[in-house]
């Protein structure tokens, strides 16, 4: 049984690290890295609700997985700065009653040093798990229903690098990066640029929800939860998943 017990880390160039099970409470040798990065700026109060349960789907539909007992989930929401709600922690660990008003809307976007973080912490981590002889792979979500206007000197080129620099290291067998737009119908400039950032960045999907309505946001957690196990069945194949179409 796990102790719950998270140990912070710190990342080399940045003030804001992250947290992580205790190495010593993993009973599985095998692990996928789950990220899910949340906006939570001003524009985002009018789902706030529908945002917090969205999340608590895709921790209740991972609990069902077949995979469930090799995950470990990370959750961040990000405004002007980020907040780390949770560090990889195993899913036995996760609540989903933990989740409710766990997204507070303020603020700006910092997509992009927020992305980097997730990147950078995703690989550090799986470093670690890797030095242990833990086989692990990772899976990164970025919901965002903006442009960056809050990352200072963080820009597309640093997410591209670190992201460069997660692949070229190989601690992790492979690493899937997926960004979700939110309520982008009737903003094509936003679509365009979350379209435009997900090229430059490297990463690997992009998807839209065009309204940010219930039912919508039930589908992505539908989604998620999906390509969570997807990317997890696929540890100890040498390849990553084939991304999913939402």
């Amino acid at each position: 049984m796990s102790s719950n017990k998270l140990n912070q880390h710190s990342l080399t160039g940045s003030h804001f690290g992250y947290s992580g099970a205790d190495l010593s409470d993993l009973g599985a040798t095998e692990y996928t890295l789950v990220s899910i990065i949340v906006d939570q700026s001003s524009s985002v109060s009018s789902y706030k609700n529908e945002m917090e349960k969205c999340i608590q789907e895709v921790v209740k539909a991972c609990k069902f997985s077949p995979r469930s007992d090799y995950l470990l989930i990370r959750l961040v929401a990000f405004s002007n700065d980020m907040q780390e709600i949770h560090g990889f922690k195993q899913l036995i660990d996760c609540d989903t009653a933990d989740y409710d008003n766990c997204i507070h809307p303020s603020g700006m976007t910092s997509l992009f040093s927020t992305a980097k973080n997730a990147i950078d912490a995703t690989n550090d981590y799986g470093k670690q798990l890797s030095n242990s002889d833990f086989e692990a792979n990772a899976i990164i979500f970025i919901i965002t229903d903006g442009m960056d206007n809050a990352s200072g000197s963080i820009e597309v080129d640093d997410v591209s690098s670190s992201l460069k620099n997660i692949m070229k290291e190989e601690a992790l067998e492979s690493v899937m990066s997926i960004l979700i737009g939110v309520g982008v119908g009737g903003y094509q400039d936003v679509s365009d640029y979350l379209d435009d950032f997900k090229t430059e960045a490297g990463l690997n999907q992009y998807i839209e929800i065009k309204n940010a309505t219930e039912k919508q946001l039930a589908k992505l957690a539908d989604f998620i939860s999906k390509s969570v196990s997807s990317q997890s069945q696929s540890l100890g194949s040498g390849s990553m998943s084939q991304p999913l179409n939402f």
